[in-house]
């Protein structure tokens, strides 16, 4: 079964010198079979994608929008998921 897309965001980006690389990421939340998943993807690269076991939909989608309002990198995913979820993050 594929998982259902709950909410995406997408953040584009313009390039800032030696700061900040132009593009895009793309912020999703979906609804896997047995737990929520919230996958952070930059146009061309592999997403990122992480379980939330024990989180309800209301909490994982207000983690899926401060991910994209604080314009989270994909590989800062895992560390801030863990900070914010503690061990409900697989």
């Amino acid at each position: 079964m594929q998982a259902e897309r709950i909410a995406s965001y997408r953040r584009e980006f313009s390039a800032l010198g030696d700061l900040q690389e132009a593009g895009a990421v793309t912020y999703t939340l979906l609804r896997e079979p047995d737990a929520l998943s919230i996958r952070v993807q930059r146009d061309g690269a592999q997403p990122v994608e992480r379980m939330l076991c024990e989180v309800g939909e209301d909490r994982a989608g207000m983690v899926t929008r401060f991910l994209y309002e604080n314009a989270v990198e994909p590989a800062q995913v895992p560390y801030i998921l863990h900070d914010l979820c503690g061990s409900a993050v697989g």
